[in-house]
């Protein structure tokens, strides 16, 4: 066993989470998991050559850095059993969608690394709240469901903030699952405002390089 691959088990031993290496496959990878998290990293003989951040609700990794494995690994397990990609939360009153997660770049003075939450706010606005922050509304989608584009008979895997089409953007913003034509153009009556996240399929991707 190389020495980074030595060093990777012993801090997820330390950290609490489980290591499968996978030397069959092409490239080798080795997969952590933590709770309803992954990080996929592949390897060049012993040399780790890219990474991948599967979160809760999660459609497919997300490529990371390298270096943010050992970061993920450090973060906080209470904070990041808090929410899943695709909940209802409200932040100070505000209600929106949690889209995704990412680190902070400065280390902390002491105790867990941390995180925040990419939050896409009701009326459109970002946000990135710490994860203690954000007050769950509700559940994300647990399967992709009918897209609800104009007459479209394909799978809704995106869920999107959009509006009704009037000349003078009045309707109010409404959370739709769509396909990814209607995601991508709208339609004669939709328009497609933000992009929120992917509604997971019953099968998950891989890291790309």
């Amino acid at each position: 066993m190389s020495h980074h691959k030595e060093l990777l088990a012993t801090k997820a031993l330390l950290t609490k989470w489980n290591l499968t290496p996978r030397h069959e496959d092409t490239p080798p990878s080795a997969i952590l998991t933590r709770d309803r998290w992954s990080i996929l990293i592949l390897y060049s003989a012993d040399t780790p050559l890219s990474a991948g951040l599967l979160p809760p609700g999660g459609a497919e990794y997300d490529a990371i850095p390298v270096l943010d494995v050992d970061r993920w690994m450090k973060c906080s397990r209470e904070e990041m059993t808090l929410h899943t990609l695709g909940d209802r939360v409200t932040v100070g009153g505000r209600p929106g969608t949690v889209v995704g997660f990412r680190l902070e770049e400065q280390p902390p003075a002491a105790g867990p690394w941390r995180f925040r939450l990419a939050v896409v706010y009701d009326d459109g606005a970002d946000g990135d709240p710490r994860p203690a922050s954000a007050a769950c509304l509700g559940l994300a989608p647990a399967a992709a469901g009918e897209c609800r584009g104009w007459q479209c008979n394909d799978v809704g895997t995106v869920m999107c903030l959009t509006r009704t089409y009037t000349r003078d953007d009045s309707a109010p913003m409404e959370r739709k699952p769509l396909c990814d034509y209607h995601a991508h153009y709208g339609d004669r009556r939709l328009v497609v405002v933000r992009v929120l996240h992917q509604i997971p399929l019953l099968t998950t991707g891989k890291a790309t390089s």
